[in-house]
């Protein structure tokens, strides 16, 4: 078995941000955990997206990580996607 580290944290605050997509938040929380772990996007060997009710609004059940991370130019890494309601 290989050992696992994590590194950074970053997450958004809890409650109604309206203001605000997903697109947006997860960008804010993959950033805060970069800086956290002194990396750059290039040295991510996976990530882990979590998230309640994103597919129920947004229509995209299957790749909602995949989504959010693409726009900030992080692909070809495993994503796993974590339903948390």
């Amino acid at each position: 078995m290989e050992d696992v580290y994590v590194v950074g944290v970053g997450m958004t605050p809890f409650g109604r941000m309206l203001d605000k997509d997903i697109k947006t938040m997860t960008k804010e929380a993959v950033n805060a955990a970069l800086a956290d772990a002194g990396l750059a996007t290039t040295a991510l060997e996976a990530a882990y997206f979590a998230n309640a009710s994103q597919g129920h609004m947004e229509k995209q059940h299957m790749v909602r990580g995949q989504i959010a991370l693409r726009s900030m130019g992080i692909g070809q890494i495993p994503v796993v996607n974590i339903e948390n309601a």
